[in-house]
């Protein structure tokens, strides 16, 4: 009787344990409630928009350093043919003792000058720009059907023009092929960009030596050489010493990029027969 009854405890004991684990097992398979899929699906919202945030930004980071490079790029081309074709530069002394007293006189050497050009973003007015023309011996650049023929002599030009339609300043590239007695006109004009906004020239009239050493430049923004009444005399120089060109491209991305470079055309003591 007494084993009967022992027996019979644990069975009831077993049960009671077996029906408690069934229990807890059945709690802890409950789902996920309201308030913590809210909270889940917040923070998951957060990270996915700080993700999101800082991958924009490195893009639109990388975007700008590309047009900014491009920007710099395309000024570093148009600077380095400005300064080719102006290292090249001739005064052509006996073309313009040739002219005929019947006809206005030869154009030769350098015209440089100044006029109104594109609206300074920050001050709202317009700013002055160079134009320059002159001869230079350098390869024609616009005439490659003429290659066999070229005189390697141009008259050429570079200034800043207002399209009337556009309303946009275009900086413009003109050569001919053959001298006349106009260096302003003729020949043919192309478009090399239309993100210019600063193209400025200073030229080198004069230096002058000091009692301690060095010189004393004196610079100006405008030349002529038909009126510097150097034929003959070599003083003062038909061509500037030197000269110094300033150049801002506004790129894409509204973002403007400048330079400025100096060559020498002559080295004191200049030998007035180069301009020959």
């Amino acid at each position: 009787m007494n084993c009967s009854g022992a027996r019979e405890n644990r069975n009831i004991l077993t049960m009671r344990i077996f029906t408690s684990i069934l229990n807890n097992g059945q709690n802890n398979k409950r789902g996920f409630s309201v308030l913590e899929l809210l909270i889940s699906v917040a923070l998951l919202g957060l990270v996915m928009s700080l993700l999101y945030g800082a991958f924009f930004q490195i893009s639109n980071s990388s975007l700008q350093v590309n047009a900014t490079l491009e920007t710099r790029q395309e000024l570093r081309l148009l600077m380095k043919m400005v300064l080719d074709d102006l290292q090249s530069i001739k005064y052509l002394k006996h073309f313009a003792d040739s002219s005929q007293s019947t006809i206005q006189q030869r154009e030769t050497g350098l015209i440089a000058e100044r006029k109104l050009g594109p609206e300074n973003p920050d001050t709202g007015e317009l700013e002055e720009v160079t134009s320059i023309y002159f001869h230079t011996v350098i390869k024609t650049r616009f005439y490659p059907d003429e290659k066999e023929r070229d005189p390697e002599l141009h008259e050429v030009g570079y200034s800043l023009e207002e399209n009337q339609d556009t309303k946009t300043w275009e900086f413009v590239r003109r050569e001919d092929f053959y001298l006349d007695g106009n260096i302003r006109e003729g020949g043919k004009s192309y478009i090399l960009s239309e993100a210019v906004t600063k193209f400025d020239l200073e030229l080198l009239e004069s230096e002058t030596a000091l009692a301690g050493g060095g010189f004393k430049e004196e610079w100006t923004t405008e030349w002529n050489s038909d009126e510097k009444n150097c034929i003959g005399t070599g003083e003062p120089f038909c061509l500037p010493r030197a000269i110094k060109l300033s150049m801002t491209l506004s790129g894409k991305d509204k973002q403007s990029v400048a330079d400025s470079q100096v060559i020498n055309l002559c080295v004191p003591p200049c030998n007035p027969e180069i301009f020959k």
